[in-house]
């Protein structure tokens, strides 16, 4: 076994890997760009690289975007150490202080025969979008009541539960959250 050890360390001693070639040519060494070079930070210099995966590349509706923002700052405000039962009309109206009764009102909703799902009038499109936001942080929505009054789709917030540091369900916001900017 020390014959073979011996032998090994002979051979390593003739390795050169400063005299090594990938081909067998008389061909000159590549010039450099010495402009180039001269332009380029240090590896250790260099900043993150940026998002490029092809499920990046997406166009999102702005609204939802916007809407994520809002969900955000409405779950950073709720107490941690209790569970919640949160809708996104309770969103909507505490964002816009807005009421949705009121609107639908305003806009002529019969209360008693809507459809289509257009209960609550011009603020069907930002309510799908809240619920997208709802849905993508807590899963499935599920009937329930709060203090009394049957509401539709509700999300539970368990106890504890940080927005900080929840992963943004839109790709727009990623870069901000990955970067610790975005608020909340």
């Amino acid at each position: 076994m020390t014959a073979h050890n011996e032998l090994h360390r002979e051979l390593q001693k003739q390795f050169d890997p400063t005299g090594l070639s990938r081909f067998t040519s008389t061909a000159q060494e590549a010039r450099k760009a010495e402009d180039v070079e001269s332009l380029l930070l240090d590896e250790e210099q260099r900043g993150r690289i940026p998002f490029t995966r092809e499920d990046f590349v997406i166009r999102e509706d702005p609204r939802r975007v916007e809407w994520e923002r809002e969900v955000r700052k409405f779950l950073s405000r709720l107490n941690h150490d209790y569970g919640h039962r949160v809708t996104a009309p309770m969103i909507y109206e505490w964002a816009t202080g807005v009421s949705l009764a009121d609107l639908a009102a305003a806009e002529g909703v019969d209360p008693d025969n809507w459809r289509g799902g257009a209960r609550w009038g011009s603020a069907n499109v930002h309510l799908r979008h809240i619920n997208w936001v709802l849905k993508e942080y807590f899963g499935k929505s599920y009937k329930t009541t709060i203090m009394g009054r049957p509401v539709g789709r509700a999300y539970t917030v368990r106890p504890q539960f940080r927005v900080q540091k929840k992963r943004p369900a839109n790709i727009t916001l990623l870069a901000e959250w990955s970067e610790g900017t975005l608020k909340p």
